[in-house]
C-alpha cells in the first residue's frame, strides 16, 4: 500500500464522523467564543458597578462633610455674636468705671 492510498482510506473512514459532527463542533465554537465574550461584557459590568458605588460614597461622603461645615460655620457665627455682645457688655463697664474714675482725680 502506498503512503498516499492510506492517508486517502484514513481520511474517507474519519470523513462520514466529521461531517456527522461538523455542526456540533462548529455550534461548540460559537457557543465558546460567545461565551467569553459574555464574561467579558460581565466583568466590565462589574468594574463599572464597583467605579459608580465609588462615585455614589464619594459624593454622600461629600454632602455629608459640607452639611458639617455648614453647621460648623453657623455654630462659629453664633459664637462669635455671643462674643461680640459680651465684649460690647464689657467695654460699656470698663468705660463706665474710667469714667466714675477720672473726675474723681485731682
Amino acid at each position: 500500500m502506498k503512503p498516499e492510498h492510506k492517508q486517502s482510506n484514513l481520511h474517507n473512514r474519519f470523513e462520514p464522523t466529521i461531517s456527522r459532527y461538523k455542526e456540533l463542533i462548529i455550534t461548540t465554537i460559537i457557543c465558546l467564543f460567545l461565551t467569553g465574550i459574555y464574561d467579558s461584557i460581565n466583568n466590565q459590568t462589574v468594574e463599572i458597578k464597583k467605579w459608580y458605588e465609588l462615585m455614589i460614597n464619594i459624593r454622600a461622603e461629600q454632602r455629608i462633610q459640607s452639611i458639617d461645615l455648614d453647621a460648623l460655620k453657623k455654630s462659629i457665627d453664633r459664637q462669635q455674636s455671643t462674643l461680640d455682645i459680651t465684649l460690647d457688655e464689657y467695654e460699656g463697664r470698663i468705660r463706665t468705671l474710667e469714667t466714675v474714675i477720672t473726675p474723681t482725680q485731682p
